[in-house]
């Protein structure tokens, strides 16, 4: 038995547009790759959103990606990178 299919994952046009001004472009890009093999191996920089089904964030410093997991549709979409102060408004 082989690994299993890895989840897609898409960016939102706004996200894809925070990315673009985030200094943390770089390593949000490596962790989205990796996610898509992985998306609920343990890490302590992620944490489920509150009042949001199936909605995580993931840390990098002071920037916070927002996200959701489909896990019948197998795809994993970010809808918002801020910084952590702007991120949870």
């Amino acid at each position: 038995m082989g690994q299993p299919e890895p989840y897609s994952y898409r960016f939102t046009r706004s996200a894809l547009r925070q990315l673009r001004r985030c200094p943390k472009a770089e390593a949000i890009n490596q962790w989205i790759a990796k996610a898509a093999k992985e998306p609920f191996r343990p890490d302590n920089n992620v944490k489920p959103l509150t009042g949001v089904s199936n909605g995580y964030r993931q840390r990098f410093g002071d920037w916070r990606v927002s996200y959701l997991v489909d896990q019948q549709g197998r795809l994993i979409e970010v809808f918002e990178i801020a910084p952590r102060g702007g991120a949870y408004k």
